[in-house]
């Protein structure tokens, strides 16, 4: 008999995960959603105060474990390596025909002071076109709604099962 652990099962996920996703707000709160129902009989003692703090510390101890994972998966950013900009849509799960939009950059975009004593943004060409096109999606939008509302065509997909 060996003494190896069976292997964990997997599956095909449904949509192509990019690994940046695992730093998203909504892998964030299902962490933090997780630790809550874990721990539910500990909330349940606390006042808000507390119950605020310990979902506060939750958060940032699930964004440093995500990110160790991502790392550990090959997802490492090496500060002075290629720059990325990953902009995630996402139907909101509770407003049908709105979408919810995420950027990630990595590495991280920073704000330094500028010569002039402005601040000045330090990102890759990647990144900053990714900025460009965070900006452009409410005018995207917005434009999409007016077509919609105009009778042009516009999304026609159902509800999925």
């Amino acid at each position: 008999m060996s003494s190896d652990p069976e292997p964990v099962p997997t599956h095909e996920p449904s949509v192509p995960l990019h690994i940046d996703q695992l730093l998203e707000q909504r892998s964030v709160a299902a962490g933090v959603e997780a630790l809550a129902r874990r721990n539910s009989h500990h909330l349940a003692d606390m006042d808000d105060a507390e119950r605020e703090d310990a979902r506060v510390l939750w958060s940032e101890m699930v964004a440093e474990i995500l990110g160790s994972v991502r790392d550990a998966l090959g997802g490492s950013v090496v500060k002075d390596g290629p720059g990325r900009a990953v902009i995630i849509l996402s139907d909101h799960p509770q407003e049908p025909g709105e979408v919810q939009a995420e950027a990630i950059f990595s590495p991280q975009i920073e704000e330094v002071p500028g010569p002039d004593g402005e601040n000045q943004v330090v990102a890759t060409f990647a990144q900053v076109l990714g900025m460009q096109v965070a900006d452009l999606l409410p005018q995207l939008a917005e434009q999409m709604a007016a077509d919609v509302e105009e009778g042009e065509d516009g999304p026609e997909l159902g509800p999925r099962d």
